[in-house]
């Protein structure tokens, strides 16, 4: 669980290319929890929000979650979703 504050969080949002109808959606659904966030949670919804990889990666960077975490939990993400069989050996970002 993480805690921003709800304008840090709506300016990164915003900053990153989500439409403010969006950002409200999740700062209604960040303000139901005390303005805390499960980093699962937060993922899932910027996924749903349309944005790739690589402005996840940016969005959890700039929130101060920092890029391995994303990456993890996206690479621990397509394993569950893909299967046993896939195997992710290295996803490299640039900033």
């Amino acid at each position: 669980m993480v805690e921003f504050e709800p304008e840090f969080f709506n300016r990164t949002l915003l900053a990153e290319g989500l439409s403010e109808n969006t950002v409200r959606e999740m700062e209604l659904e960040f303000s139901k929890n005390g303005f805390v966030i499960d980093d699962e949670v937060l993922l899932e919804h910027l996924i749903n929000a349309g944005l790739d990889m690589s402005s996840i990666i940016s969005v959890f960077s700039r929130l101060g979650l920092g890029k391995a975490t994303a990456v993890r939990m996206i690479e621990i993400r397509q394993k569950k979703r893909l299967g046993k069989l896939v195997e992710i050996y290295n996803l490299e970002v640039e900033e």
